[in-house]
């Protein structure tokens, strides 16, 4: 006997069977029997753990808890309350809400599994096929499960579902509200024993060092130059690893040759292979000298780049580190205090570091443009020793930008090749942001 012929007086599912058989698409010919609202509650504890679980699987080999993810998970409350209301409006007679709500839960983990794992497996054009399906299953999930809860087809109610659950992805992508709450644990490297027992002096001598870089930048040229004058200050934070040392030399190169700043660049290095070839990255250092060159700049006129390339913590802040000097790190107040103290009114901010995305707020500006390696809470990849450039170093300052047309061209070609990479390689994908003030934007393009 099948589903079609089974007899009227037959006892209704409860709802673990009906979800299987909903789950299957298979037909279910009367309204689950058991409470509604229990049901509902098992699975949103069901589906909070098996994101948490995918979370921590994802951020393997050594996840770190991150509380900050925690309030987001409110906004997939409020879609999933949202889509069973609109099911519920789009019914006659109304239903209960329980029953909708539970349905509605029931609905989500072909999308989660989908979008948390398989989606990193594909290509664009994969992607975009499983998706498709996706939409279509989900289709024919609340099909069934409607007309099992009212006893007639609600296909125009699925329908209106599955565009709603479709804008709210788009809208939760757009607004990166992820709710992660592991991500991959900072690498610390080596201690110096040479940084150990001279550390005093070395510090001591930070000032001297920065003041000998500045003075062969000649103030007097910059003044008599009735065109803006790019000038550059990097900084790279972690020394135990020679990946950021190298990445701000080529980014120093790179936007260099691009916006002629010969002879009008500074760089602060952390890199234990060699304490004494640059003035160290510090957070002192990085204010002392953003005032050394707001000192041989027009400030109302000229442009500072200031590249940075470290590791990054969702605090948010820029990993501080250099053998067992004893540093700070660098949070997004202390750049934006830096930045303001300096008098520096042009600026163009390139964050290579996990959690970038998160300086933005802090620095954004109508004049000033803000470029970050990932979202606020999200990893960026490629910060090993044994890499010459992290993934955003390769794809941004090599192979974007010297014959990209502009910072943003530049920007959105890197942020697809990165994309693609790290589906390729099933991870997290760490979704750089970026913020281009108009002003600075036009500024650059006329200089250009």
């Amino acid at each position: 006997m099948n589903d079609e012929t089974r007899p009227v007086d037959a006892p209704p599912p409860s709802y673990p069977a009906a979800l299987i058989r909903w789950w299957l698409l298979r037909p279910v010919t009367a309204a689950p029997r058991g409470s509604a609202g229990i049901a509902a509650l098992v699975m949103c504890v069901l589906w909070l753990a098996a994101w948490v679980a995918l979370d921590h699987w994802q951020s393997e080999p050594d996840p770190q808890f991150i509380s900050d993810g925690i309030p987001l998970f409110a906004w997939y409350g409020l879609a999933i309350l949202g889509l069973a209301a609109v099911l519920r409006l789009r019914l006659r007679p109304v239903p209960a809400f329980a029953p909708l709500l539970a349905l509605t839960l029931g609905a989500v983990p072909v999308p989660l599994l989908f979008f948390a794992v398989a989606a990193a497996y594909l290509t664009p054009a994969e992607f975009a096929g499983a998706a498709l399906g996706v939409g279509v299953y989900t289709f024919l999930y609340l099909a069934r499960a409607l007309r099992a809860v009212s006893g007639e087809s609600r296909r125009g109610a699925a329908f209106a579902g599955v565009l709603l659950a479709a804008a709210f992805i788009w809208l939760t992508d757009e607004l990166n509200v992820i709710p992660d709450v592991w991500a991959p644990a900072e690498a610390q490297g080596a201690v110096s024993a040479e940084a150990q027992d001279d550390a005093e002096a070395i510090l001591f001598d930070q000032a001297a060092r920065i003041d000998r870089s500045l003075a062969a930048m000649d103030r007097d040229a910059s003044s008599r130059s009735s065109k803006p004058r790019a000038f550059f200050l990097g900084f790279a934070g972690v020394g135990e690893e020679k990946v950021f040392a190298q990445e701000i030399g080529l980014a120093g190169r790179v936007l260099g040759e691009r916006y002629g700043m010969d002879g009008r660049s500074l760089s602060l290095i952390n890199d234990q292979r060699d304490l004494q070839r640059a003035p160290l990255a510090t957070v002192s250092g990085l204010k002392y000298a953003l005032q050394g060159l707001g000192s041989k700049m027009n400030v109302d006129r000229d442009v500072l780049f200031l590249s940075i390339s470290s590791h990054g913590a969702p605090d948010p802040a820029i990993v501080v580190s250099n053998s067992q000097l004893p540093l700070k790190d660098l949070s997004d107040e202390d750049l934006a205090d830096a930045l303001r103290e300096s008098g520096i009114k042009w600026r163009v901010i390139i964050i290579s570091a996990c959690y970038a995305g998160a300086f933005i707020d802090a620095l954004r500006d109508p004049q000033t443009i803000v470029i970050t390696a990932a979202a606020a809470d999200r990893t960026s990849f490629g910060c090993s020793n044994d890499r010459d450039l992290t993934y955003f170093g390769e794809a941004f300052y090599r192979d974007a930008l010297p014959d990209a047309g502009s910072l943003q061209d530049a920007f959105d070609a890197a942020k697809a090749a990165i994309a693609a990479r790290e589906r390729e390689e099933h991870v997290t994908a760490s979704n750089p942001q970026a913020y281009f003030g108009p002003k600075m934007q036009a500024k650059l393009a006329a200089m250009r």
